[in-house]
């Protein structure tokens, strides 16, 4: 009887991780698309960090027609209204390996840019930054 219930008790905890990493693992939040390219951007909520004071570091997912092209980590400066890109890597979605972008000419991290209204970087800030739903 004792046996059983170990077993059973593995076999549900065992479950319960295996969820969570799935769960971890999908955590990509669709925040802007664009019908003249078919460009969809996530965020990941998981990997979202704060280095210093009112700034966030997060992950972001950009897909064209429905498959992965890049990922970049963002960095958003959300008391001086600026944004950079710090990292950026395309995607190989035949082998699914991370590789450089063709035709890129940007070294990074970039420089910090002011943040416009009515941008994707404006909607994203306005759903990062803690305070008041965007930009302090």
């Amino acid at each position: 009887m004792v046996k059983r219930l170990t077993i059973f008790v593995i076999a549900v905890l065992l479950t319960a991780i295996g969820a969570g990493v799935v769960y971890a693992a999908e955590d990509w939040r669709f925040f802007h698309s664009s019908s003249t390219d078919n460009t969809m951007l996530y965020y990941d909520f998981e990997s979202m960090v704060s280095p210093a004071k009112n700034v966030i570091n997060v992950w972001i997912k950009q897909e064209v027609r429905g498959k992965i092209y890049s990922f970049a980590l963002w960095e958003v400066s959300c008391g001086e209204r600026k944004i950079r890109t710090l990292i950026k890597h395309g995607y190989d979605g035949v082998n699914g390996g991370i590789i450089e972008l063709p035709n890129s000419d940007e070294t990074y991290p970039t420089k910090f840019a002011y943040i416009v209204p009515e941008t994707l970087e404006a909607k994203l800030a306005k759903i990062v930054c803690p305070r008041r739903g965007g930009l302090n």
